[in-house]
């Protein structure tokens, strides 16, 4: 029986290591543990394979398990409320393996910088308005008309 080791997921060389060759994480020797055990792996969505638990990618098509949610979620957040720092998480989601996280991190930066622009688009229409309001007043103290 093909044993893995459970903190890493290596294949292991000899069943009765102690110790995993890759991480060096003890190795359990239970025969009625899942951990080591291929049969108690899960199956890769994209090709159907089992792959050994703890496994980063899957070894028969490559897929990568790598869960972003909470940094996916992260980014829209902050990329909605505080624009100019939607950047971090969306810069983070673009380094990352998995494609779709890749794709996740550009909509973030993507939100993040036309949610910035639209808020320099309001800070001039608020500054025009200011200018306007003062103009006008500066006309009425005066007595100025401009028709």
């Amino acid at each position: 029986m093909v044993k893995f080791c459970h903190n890493c997921g290596a294949e292991l060389r000899n069943e009765n290591d102690k110790f995993c060759q890759k991480c060096g994480a003890e190795v359990y020797h239970d025969n009625n543990s899942n951990f080591n055990n291929l049969d108690s792996g899960m199956t890769c969505p994209n090709c159907g394979e089992m792959v050994p638990l703890y496994q980063k990618s899957c070894p028969h098509c490559g897929q990568v398990f790598e869960d972003n949610t909470v940094a996916v979620i992260i980014g829209y957040v902050v990329s909605i409320v505080f624009s100019i720092f939607g950047l971090i998480p969306g810069a983070y989601l673009l380094t990352r393996d998995n494609p779709k996280s890749r794709t996740q991190g550009v909509i973030v930066c993507a939100v993040s910088v036309l949610n910035l622009s639209a808020l320099f688009i309001r800070w001039f229409a608020y500054l025009f308005m200011i200018i306007a309001i003062g103009f006008g007043i500066y006309l009425w103290i005066n007595d100025e008309y401009l028709l």
